[in-house]
């Protein structure tokens, strides 16, 4: 069999076995919501706000957006240039395959077999698939990641205008997610790591920081540009109290790896490659490992940063293995058994794009019932919102966590909602904990329909605080007054206060179907 073919049958298999591990993250981030409200308001006012106009209660201030940039580029290219959903899902398959192909040329390039990449890249695709939903900020901070790998490999072979480009990028990925100080923190340890080399040759200290001056040069340079931003100096205190800030305990995604025991499972087999490489080889022959073990860590404590360990291992990881005893068996299996390589990959391959057609990759969703989601995705109240639009509603509504950023984007300036998805970019972390409080009935609930005056309450079916109000009558005790329900569909139901819910309509709209479009 020709070699060509056989490259190609895994290229074949490894894209559509990408493609459809990823197929499932078809829904609308929620997310999207909120940065796309903010960049429309910009563009409605001229400048970028910075104090809240989405909320009616306390906030921070100023309110320092870090995903501004995302925001104005899924802005441009879903509501501007009309191609809505459509546009959506090309520009997250674009990214997606960039970043994977970045992985893949990353290796090739700094020589790793390219059969020795076929097979570790099925455990990249495993820990990483979670990364590339639609569309993430964190997506572009894959795709910036990948880039700055692969300058830092030309840096580390000779290169000295890598950081011409560098630069500009860098600037870019700053204003489009707080994720470039994942980049930012790479640059300093690869820095590390050539000083460290340096001293190890024992070669005197002045002469190891003469040789790298200018990658020092390039790290002030960094420090300087993240001034070039929308919030000037305002963006250093808020990366410093974000990056300070304890999310574990309120959102899973930032729990510890333990948590999922098939993913810790595949992670540590990601661990285990690498420490065999480590065994065959001098640690010199090895770059990069600095930033492997960084990310590795950063993993174990955040579920949130897996795929940015997974990856800077599927770009180094098979340039570890080669040359070693494993990497030898690979391509000597690999070579002896082509035709079995070949119908593998290629079944693999079919099997990818069944999966993914299967649920539809090219079809954006956005749930409004238990039905249309899958487990773990975000379920918006499309009818609820479609009801307060009809019924030209104006006023202040106690919003979930999840909720709130699709209701402004559909709703504001006539609806402000008390809390979305934005977190310690907009709201003091007592507030979430009060909402997320409210919505459990906890103890003193009423305390924040007391506190800020609300009109009405977006209450999802399975949350506690709707049953309280059908046990209740719509009675909630001190001051918090009584609520009638105008709304009801299989997964919200609306509650406005009784002296003004006597203006609108109750609608039922359970058992029936509700969709929605994008944008």
């Amino acid at each position: 069999m020709r070699e060509a073919w056989l490259y190609r049958s895994i290229v074949f298999g490894l894209t559509s076995a990408f493609i459809g591990a990823i197929s499932k993250l078809t829904f609308v981030d929620i997310d999207l919501f909120h940065e796309m409200a903010l960049f429309r308001e910009a563009l409605n006012n001229g400048s970028m706000p910075q104090n809240d106009v989405f909320s009616y209660i306390p906030t921070v201030n100023p309110v320092v957006h870090h995903e501004w940039g995302t925001g104005a580029i899924l802005y441009w290219i879903t509501v501007k240039s009309g191609l809505g959903a459509t546009g959506l899902m090309v520009l997250k398959y674009l990214l997606s395959l960039s970043v994977a192909w970045g992985c893949y040329a990353f290796a090739i390039r700094n020589g790793a077999s390219r059969y020795v990449f076929s097979l570790l890249a099925f455990f990249g695709i495993g820990l990483g698939w979670i990364g590339f939903t639609t569309i993430r900020a964190q997506l572009f901070t894959l795709l910036f990641l990948t880039i700055l790998l692969f300058l830092v490999e030309e840096d580390r072979k000779g290169s000295r205008r890598f950081y011409l480009l560098w630069l500009p990028l860098y600037v870019i990925w700053l204003n489009v997610h707080g994720g470039f100080l994942a980049g930012f923190g790479l640059f300093v340890l690869y820095v590390m790591e050539r000083l460290l080399f340096g001293l190890l040759d024992r070669k005197p200290f002045r002469e190891v920081i003469t040789v790298n001056r200018r990658l020092i040069a390039v790290l002030v340079a960094m420090c300087l540009l993240l001034l070039i931003n929308p919030y000037g100096l305002d963006y250093v205190p808020y990366l410093w109290n974000a990056v300070a800030l304890s999310r574990s305990p309120l959102i899973l995604e930032w729990g510890p790896l333990y948590h999922s025991t098939d993913v810790l499972l595949v992670f540590c087999g990601c661990l285990v490659v690498v420490l065999y490489a480590m065994s065959q080889k001098k640690l010199r022959d090895m770059p990069g490992l600095l930033l492997l073990a960084a990310t590795a860590w950063v993993s174990f404590w955040h579920y949130r940063h897996l795929t940015l360990f997974a990856i800077v291992w599927m770009c180094y990881a098979p340039v570890y293995v080669g040359r070693t005893k494993l990497g030898y068996l690979i391509e000597r299996t690999w070579t002896n058994q082509p035709k079995v390589v070949f119908a593998l990959f290629m079944t693999v391959g079919f099997l990818g794009i069944f999966y993914a057609s299967w649920n539809q990759f090219w079809n954006l969703r956005i749930p409004s019932t238990i039905d249309q989601a899958q487990a773990g995705e975000p379920i918006y109240p499309v009818g609820a919102v479609r009801y307060l639009h009809d019924q030209n509603f104006s006023g202040n509504m106690m919003t979930p966590f999840e909720a709130g950023a699709y209701v402004s984007w559909k709703l504001y300036p006539r609806v402000k909602v008390s809390m979305d998805s934005r977190f310690e970019v907009a709201y003091p972390i007592e507030s979430v904990k009060d909402n997320i409080r409210f919505y459990q009935a906890g103890d003193n609930w009423q305390d924040m329909l007391e506190r800020y005056h609300t009109d009405a309450i977006l209450a999802p079916r399975s949350s506690k605080i709707k049953a309280i109000l059908n046990l209740s009558n719509g009675r909630t005790g001190g001051s918090g007054g009584i609520w009638r329900t105008v709304y009801l569909d299989d997964t919200f139901s609306i509650h406005l206060r009784s002296e003004v819910a006597g203006q609108y309509p109750f609608i039922d709209m359970r058992g029936k179907p509700i969709f929605d479009s994008f944008p």
